[in-house]
């Protein structure tokens, strides 16, 4: 099974080599999570009443509902805030900038992977499947709150396509 984390002979050696100083968060980590949901919570109450708006924004992006990429973002923040109440005392620095563009990163993890979990039921499928805007939102709140998931996923639907199969004969290092 592959890992999204590089095999210790690949990774490179830091310039330092002491442990991360684990300490408080940044409170702005805070506030910037509170105000994405409450932009989020603004776009969605302004696509929800202001029928000019609504009717400007596309109602899909190909197969793929407009909304998916809102309910990915909103898993983002989701996620986010779950991190911030869990390890807020416990704080790893480095993950500041993972937090600083959360809900952008989850928009397009949560909205390709919606995307991929199409193409993955059509591929099992003999007839072309239709996927209600709802399964789409909750795969892509999924997919943007767990962006590892999706990691996961590429790595492994990549591992079907591009790596060569396994027989007997090669797993084991021998070569037939």
């Amino acid at each position: 099974m592959s890992n999204v984390e590089p095999k210790p002979e690949e990774k490179k050696a830091s310039t330092s080599d002491r442990p991360e100083k684990i300490g408080d968060m940044p409170k702005i980590i805070f506030f910037l999570t509170l105000t994405y949901l409450l932009l989020l919570i603004a776009l969605f109450i302004t696509y929800m009443t202001w029928s000019a708006f609504r009717l400007r924004v596309p109602s899909s992006l190909g197969p793929l509902p407009v909304g998916a990429v809102w309910f990915a973002a909103a898993g983002a923040v989701v996620s986010s805030l779950w991190g911030i109440f869990r390890y807020n005392h416990t704080w790893k620095r480095s993950f500041d900038y993972h937090y600083y563009i959360r809900p952008l990163f989850g928009a397009v993890t949560g909205s390709i992977g919606a995307l991929i979990y199409l193409v993955l039921l059509n591929l099992g499928s003999k007839a072309k499947v239709v996927v209600d805007r709802d399964t789409f939102y909750v795969v892509a709140f999924v997919f943007g709150y767990a962006d590892y998931a999706f990691l996961q996923l590429v790595r492994n639907v990549t591992d079907v396509i591009i790596k060569p199969g396994v027989n007997a004969s090669t797993q084991n290092g021998q070569l037939s």
